[in-house]
Order: C-alpha cells, then structure tokens, then sequence
C-alpha cells in the first residue's frame, strides 16, 4: 500500500498512524542500555549418522567461536572409533589455531593412541577446531561420538609455573577479562600492567642519611622514574658513599642503556652508574645533589643504597668554664652545631653581670661562634631577711651568704619560742635560704605563754590587788561599756560576746588597754581591733549560751613581762578543772563598795559541781539565764569571793601542773544579780569547748 498525502490533508486516521510511529520511534531511542552481556556460546557435536554406525569416507569439520576473555571446555559422552596404530584411519582431532590439542580414537588409550576417557578439553584462546575422519574401510561397525561443548571465562590471573604473572602486583580476573592494581606508593603505568614506583620529589634536610632505590635490597620496580634531592643550609659539603651491594641492570657493550643512576651538583655531574661494581666515594663540595634512578621494563635486579654525610667549616674547640661543664662533647663542631654550658650545682651562668636561665652557642658557617662563653658563678643568695622578735646569726663567717652557707635564727629570749623548727637554714642552689625541713619561709617566733610572776597566794569582789606581771595577758576594753579580755598569740584578744556585742559593726571605735594595773593610769599599750568575731551560736539578750568572742588586732603587740599572752587549754586541760579545783579571775570589775576597781584586783575560786549549778539557779532564777553544758561555775558555797559587773570577758584561768604554765579554762560570763551572793555562783563560758572555733578564726582571718 502506498500512501500519498498532499499539504493540508491529513485525515484522522492518518494522523493517529503518524503519531503511533513517532511514539514507538522515541521510546526505542530513549530506552536505557543495560548491561551487555556476552551470548552464550554451548552445543552438541556428533558423528554422522549418530547413534548409528558412521559411514566410510567420512570428512566434517567443526569450528567453534567463544568471546575474548573466554575459552570452550568440550567432552565426550560417547566415543567409538575404529582403532588404529597413531590413529591414522579413524580420528577426532581438536586444534587451535595451528596448535593440535588431541588426536583420538578407539575406546580406550594405549601407549600409542589417545580416547578421551572422561577428560575435558579446554582451548587455549577463544577458538576450537573440531574435525572428524574415517577412512575408506571399516572391518567392524562403529557408532562414533557424541560430545558438548560450552565457553567459560579464563582465570587470567592463573598462570603455569614457570610463566611471569600478567600483573606486577595484584591481579583481579572478572568475566571476559582480568586487570592489574599495585600497592600503596606505585601507580598503574599505561601498559595497564606494571607497576611503577612513586619515588620522585623526595627530599632529604638533615645532615646525615640513608636513601635506597625503592624495595632495597629486593629487586627494583620496572618502568619507573626516581629521583631524590638533599639539600642542606649553605656551608655544607655533601659526602656520598655506596654501602651493600650494588646491582643495576647494564649492557656488555653500551653504557647503561637500561636502567641508569645520575648525580647531579650545581658544579658537576656524577655517572651513569650500573653494572655489580660498588661506585667510591663522591665529595660532591656542594650543599644541594640530585639523585635520578631511571629503569625500564625488563630485568631483574636489587638496586643500591647509599649513607650520605656532610661536613663544613669547623668552629675553634670550645672549653668549659670553671665549674662548668660543655654538652654534646665532641671532637670537632661544624655548622649548625649547638653547643649548652651547664654550672655545676651551686654555681649559676652569667654573661658579664647578667644572669642566664639557660646558655647554647651555635657554630656559624664563617667558623665561628655565636656567642662568647659564659662563667659560672657561685650562687649567692644575699643577706638573709630579718626575723621578727628574733635574730640571725652568721654560722660560716661574717656575712658569708654563698652556697651552703649557714645561718642561725633565734628567737628573743624569754618571751618568744620557735615553732618546731631549729632555726638552721643553708644557702641552696636555686638562691633562697632553706630550713633542714626544706622550707624556704622565715621560722616564726610565737610569743610564749601563761607565763605569770605570781605564785599560788591568798585567799574583783572579796579579792585583792594584783602586782605587775601576776596577770600580764589581763585586757581592759573601754567602749559602752567597760569590760575584760585575754591576749591570745600577739594579735587577738578573746573574750565574751555579750561584752563587745554592741560594737561588733564598728571595731575601731573600741579601745584596748594592756600592760597597766591602774585602770586610769595613764600608762598603757594601746592597741586597735581590726574586726569582732561573734560566736555564730550566740544570741544577744537571750541567754548566754555560747558566749565567746574573738578581736583580731590592727597590729601586733610586742611581749614583754607585762604584756604576754595567756595560753589556750591542752587537751588534758579538763584534768586540772575538776570540781574544787582553783581557778583565778581577774578585773576591774565591781568591789564590795559598789564600784569599779581602781587597780587590778583578782580572786581564787574554786570550780563548782556542774549540777549543783544548775540545781541553784533553777532555784533561784537569773534573768535570761540558763546553765548549759557550754559553762562552767566557780565560787563558794557562802559567797563572798566572786567576780562582778566590769569584769565580763576577764579570764578564769588555771595552772597547768605539768608544764607550769597558765591557760584560760573560762570567760566572765554572768551570775547572780548580786556579786558573791551565797548559794549563787558565777558562771564562765567553757573554753575547752570552742577550741576548733578559736584555731579556725585564727588561721583563717
């Protein structure tokens, strides 16, 4: 059918036919490609006439084709052919190419002749050739073969012994062919099969090395470019030596046609080298050689290494200072060498008058020296720092302070001691003064105390008048009221917390007396406080449990016999404060006349039972009071000795019989409205209860 469409008249079916075409035509053109793979390539051969007898005269011939990469396995399921001596009558030959793989017949294999048996036949490419003969006479019938045929991919990667590997490195065979990959620091050349190795642009700074042709002392990658650079700072001199053996490929008659080794200076260049003979020593007298290694694609050899050196101007023999000593040691310094001087221990370096941390000189290309040498000098560590309330004592000589000089401090004597150290310090080797404990801080002189002239006499109200030096840590604070205190160490001041409560906000507006027994003498050590520490427990006008208070001084106060601090109690104090123990107070407080004690006057009271304390004011009810376990009373069963209103914050202090020193066991507290009274006694704030607060003030402000 012939269609002819003149412009204008297309019709509707026509139309439909068009588009129909176009569609199928864009489809097949858009369609993806998938993968391609090869057909599959399989058959049956077979004798003519099979399975009947073959006939005489018989010529076929059978040529089988597989895709590259592939090869045809082919084997006999039935095979009977008239036998003959090399199978000239009858045969099945196989061949490829030119190559004949097999010639058989009969039925089974003699010493002359070969059947097939149950044996595969492989082509060694991707052809087959398969030819049947029979010869004009047959004695016997014979019904020939019958055989399969099917083309599998070759293992590429699979060679016989004896034959070199299709990849230098690693082989990879797949479906129709196999490919080549190398291991880290070689490349793929482009014949897809060799390896080369990476080795171009390696460079060598340091002053000494080794460098080899890649895989040393293994055998050498073929096809491959090496090259190798050292450079050194200007005033080297490069020195290269061949070391190991020495074996690159060469040629009998031409001159390293093959594989080849260059040298190359700014001044001169150095080969080829290859052959078995170790290549002498190269001087090159240049900082800067370049080393080329070029081999190509055949042979089979191990390569070279070479150690390379370098040398340059050397610098005058350096000697060490006196006590000193010079490190690296060596018999010559050339460029670049760093040279360190130590001191031996108790000697510093200095260049000049300036001390040095540390000293390194480094050997310059002109031969000389960066640096002059410096000396080592004894270490000195200077005059020693005055120690306060005491003083120090030149042990070596007159004011010798060089290492492992001795000094002695020493505390003044009577009224300071030194705490637990021996005051033995000697001039180290980093400069500073050091104790035998290795303490490099100044020993403290602690102010001794307790220290009282009084002895133990007479039987404050009911009391009698102190003599300069009985109570020497007494203190009168005068502010809104007047009240007492005890000096602690040299600096605080401990007393009740209701006597200073009202000026705890406003310390310097409180004055302290001390070293006086005339309470208007004009004759005293003033002192300032710097801050009032209240018992966190304590809570004013609302009894007196934990009443205890701590002033810290603006400054230091000087101990002498009148001034002198009162000891805190040990912990065996409670020992010497049993019931009817005696105990001192002291004051200015209220007499027997009613009003405040001109002089210091004190008291001998015995400590109460602590029952039989609460017992008489649960009897006899004080304002406010309550007797806590925080207390402690003493006085006399009928009154009469007591202390009073004026003598608040005044120490009850007791003797310790075992080291004969004083210690404060309580603080005026409160007591009867009636100073004395029968039947009342007055209570004091137990000190040895609040010995963790008094230390953690002390030490922490």
């Amino acid at each position: 059918m012939r269609l002819q469409i003149r412009p204008g008249q297309l019709d509707g079916c026509t139309m439909r036919l068009l588009l129909i075409f176009l569609g199928l035509l864009w489809g097949s053109a858009a369609a993806p490609q998938g993968p391609q793979w090869p057909e599959p390539v399989f058959g049956r051969l077979a004798s003519p006439g099979f399975p009947g007898e073959y006939g005489n005269n018989q010529d076929q011939r059978w040529t089988l084709r597989a895709p590259p990469g592939y090869r045809l396995g082919l084997y006999f399921t039935h095979f009977h052919l008239e036998l003959s001596y090399l199978c000239e009558y009858d045969f099945v030959k196989l061949s490829s190419g030119t190559k004949v793989l097999a010639t058989l017949c009969g039925q089974e294999s003699t010493d002359t002749e070969r059947a097939p048996g149950n044996d595969t036949f492989y082509s060694p490419a991707s052809s087959l050739d398969v030819t049947f003969h029979s010869d004009y006479s047959n004695e016997k019938p014979f019904t020939g073969f019958e055989a399969f045929y099917a083309a599998e991919d070759i293992d590429e990667c699979q060679v016989p012994p004896g034959e070199a590997p299709p990849c230098d490195h690693h082989c990879h065979n797949h479906l129709g062919g196999f490919y080549c990959s190398c291991r880290a620091g070689y490349v793929l050349h482009r014949n897809k099969r060799t390896c080369s190795a990476l080795c171009s642009g390696q460079v060598f700074t340091g002053r000494s090395g080794v460098l080899s042709s890649p895989e040393y002392p293994q055998p050498y990658p073929k096809l491959s470019s090496c090259s190798y650079s050292i450079h050194l700072e200007e005033g080297f001199s490069i020195i290269l030596d061949f070391v190991g053996s020495f074996d690159v490929e060469t040629h009998p008659e031409t001159l390293c046609p093959y594989d080849s080794l260059k040298i190359q200076t700014d001044k001169e260049e150095y080969g080829p080298f290859c052959g078995t003979t170790l290549p002498s020593r190269i001087e090159t007298k240049s900082n800067a050689v370049t080393i080329t290694f070029v081999t190509d694609q055949s042979g089979d050899h191990t390569g070279w290494k070479i150690h390379y050196t370098s040398t340059a101007r050397p610098c005058p023999g350096p000697v060490a200072p006196p006590n000193g000593r010079l490190a690296p040691v060596q018999a010559q310094y050339v460029l670049k060498d760093r040279l360190a001087v130590f001191c031996e221990t108790g000697y510093e370096l200095l260049q000049g008058r300036l001390p040095l941390r540390s000293f390194a000189a480094v050997c310059q290309k002109d031969g000389s020296w960066d640096k002059p040498m410096p000396q080592c000098s004894i270490v000195d560590c200077g005059p020693p720092e005055d120690l306060p309330n005491g003083q120090v004592q030149y042990v070596t000589g007159p004011e010798v302070t060089t290492y492992k000089a001795e000094i002695q401090y020493r505390c003044n004597e009577i009224f300071y001691t030194m705490r637990s150290e021996d005051g033995k310090y000697v001039c180290g080797a980093d400069g500073f003064w050091t104790s035998s404990k290795g303490e490099k801080s100044l020993p403290v002189c602690e102010p001794v105390c307790g220290i009282s002239t009084r002895t133990v006499r007479g039987r404050i109200y009911g009391g009698q008048n102190a003599k300069l030096g009985d109570f020497p840590w007494q203190v009168l604070l005068l502010g809104r009221t007047t009240a007492a205190g005890a000096l602690l160490q040299d600096n605080w001041i401990l007393t009740a917390a209701h006597a200073v409560y009202e000026q705890k906000e406003d310390a310097s507006s409180l004055e302290i007396r001390m070293g006086a027994l005339k309470r208007l003498s004009a004759h005293y050590t003033q002192a300032w406080a710097e801050a009032i520490f209240i018992h966190e427990g304590y809570t004013h006008d609302a009894g007196f449990d934990n009443d205890i208070a701590l002033i810290k001084l603006k400054n230091r106060v000087v101990i002498n016999s009148n001034i002198l601090p009162i000891c805190l109690p040990r912990k065996e104090a409670e020992s010497f404060m049993r019931t009817n123990d005696i105990g001192t107070v002291s004051g200015w407080g209220l007499t027997q006349r009613g009003f405040l004690a001109r002089s210091l006057m004190f008291v001998d009271i015995p400590t109460v039972d602590h029952q039989k304390c609460t017992a008489a004011y649960e009897k006899q009810p004080y304002p406010g009071g309550r007797v806590t376990e925080n207390m402690l009373c003493a006085g006399l069963e009928g009154g009469g000795k007591d202390s009073c209103k004026g003598d608040s914050g005044g120490a009850l202090v007791f003797l310790d019989n075992e080291t004969q020193t004083w210690f404060v066991g309580g603080i005026v507290s409160w007591g009867s409205m009636n100073c004395g009274e029968a039947n009342q006694y007055g209570v004091y704030t137990k000190v040895v209860n609040y010995i963790p607060w008094i230390k953690n003030i002390i030490n922490n402000f």
